[in-house]
């Protein structure tokens, strides 16, 4: 069995968070959990792998948005899982944002962001490559 000894400060600003903070932080406002942000050296990262730096919730408990970051710059967690994401009050995903180190970028050949309707069908795509909006190359064979 192992522990492990998280600090943890409770604030109405991530503005108050002294320089240089390794930890976690709750925004709490109105006695409501507004986020959850963690710290590593005053920069925000991800405490682990899988756990997101940063959790913005609604009034209703359930997430808002989500953000991965590795030493304050947005990175995609792991392969095909975005940097970012936003659900609608249900629970659906509203957006995706692929970033790595810091720069949008296309995770294969998913747009780096990916916008959805509430029904479900998508409003729209962007592509980008290193921080650069491009347009996909598609090939058309004569016939």
């Amino acid at each position: 069995m192992s522990f492990r000894f998280v600090s943890t400060i409770e604030t109405r600003s991530v503005d108050a968070i002294p320089p240089g903070f390794t930890g976690r932080v709750r925004v709490v406002a109105g006695g409501r959990l507004e986020c959850v942000v963690w710290f590593s050296a005053g920069d925000m990262d991800n405490p682990e792998p899988r756990t997101p730096a940063f959790v913005r919730f609604r009034e209703s408990g359930k997430p808002k948005q989500v953000r991965h970051y590795r030493q304050g710059r947005l990175h995609d967690p792991a392969m095909g899982q975005p940097a970012v994401e936003g659900y609608f009050a249900d629970g659906s995903v509203k957006y995706r944002e692929h970033f790595r180190y810091g720069r949008r970028h296309d995770c294969g050949a998913t747009p780096a962001i990916s916008k959805w309707r509430n029904d479900g069908s998508i409003r729209v795509q962007h592509h980008y490559y290193e921080g650069l909006r491009i347009e996909p190359v598609t090939h058309q064979l004569a016939g």
